[in-house]
């Protein structure tokens, strides 16, 4: 139901400890997964299908753009959700959904490449996203809204050590590919339709050693100019891209 009477916008109150997101494509996404509990939106918005369909899914509050600013500082788009809160996946619990296509994030502490990633691996087909629980940019609103709510549609496991959950992946027979820049093998050089996980390190330091050295392969995207090697969000998107390349060829 939608109510756009002006008197409702003395009423959006948030709690502190309620988890916000904002942007349009991420609030949808949100609502579509039943994630939503009420929209926070702009008054004098313009036409959007996006606006509409929002409208028939979830419960909207118009409030002034001023206040909506206070609610969620940044680029919102005129729109900000609160949301219930998130499923917690355990990483056995994941595994026991019978993945062919999982990511592991290992340290990457930037919201936008953490958000960029988890968007890439949806669009790809991915099954779910291991994340560590520590030296892990947390799924913020910054980080959903870089996802364009991909965030809100991927199984997200949390994990207490990377290195453990690797071999815990490796022990359900889906192998696990380090993003190296000094991989052995070219990544088209793997066979990437096999069942895998996408082991993508920070950009600074990489996939760390142990997490390296628990991972069945490491494979190399090649690079031709004067830079060592791609973003880290850019090199997870063109070998999530190589897995749906390989597996289109192969049905």
């Amino acid at each position: 139901m939608i109510s756009r009477r002006p008197k409702q916008a003395r009423s959006a109150a948030v709690a502190p400890q309620v988890a916000l997101i904002h942007g349009r494509n991420a609030v949808l996404e949100a609502a579509r997964a039943g994630r939503v509990v009420r929209v926070f939106q702009a008054s004098g918005l313009g036409h959007d299908p996006r606006l509409e369909e929002l409208g028939r899914l979830a419960r909207i509050e118009v409030v002034a753009p001023d206040r909506l600013d206070a609610i969620a500082p940044g680029v919102h788009q005129g729109v900000a959700a609160e949301l219930k809160p998130r499923r917690r996946w355990t990483l056995n619990e994941l595994l026991a959904t019978g993945p062919t296509l999982l990511v592991a994030l290992d340290s990457i502490m930037d919201p936008q490449n953490l958000g960029a990633i988890l968007r890439s691996a949806e669009v790809a087909g991915a099954d779910g996203a291991i994340l560590p629980e520590h030296r892990s940019a947390p799924l913020s609103p910054a980080a959903v809204k870089a996802s364009s709510g991909a965030s809100e549609l991927l199984r997200i496991a949390h994990v207490s050590g990377m290195p453990s959950a690797i071999a815990e992946v490796k022990r359900s027979d889906i192998w696990c590919i380090a993003l190296d820049p000094r991989g052995e093998a070219l990544a088209w050089e793997f066979d990437l339709t096999q069942r895998v996980c996408l082991v993508v390190g920070s950009e600074g330091e990489g996939v760390h050693r142990l997490v390296r050295e628990r991972c069945d392969a490491r494979v190399r995207l090649p690079v031709k100019g004067h830079i060592a090697s791609f973003n880290a969000s850019a090199a997870a998107a063109a070998l999530l891209y190589e897995v749906m390349r390989q597996r289109s060829r192969a049905t």
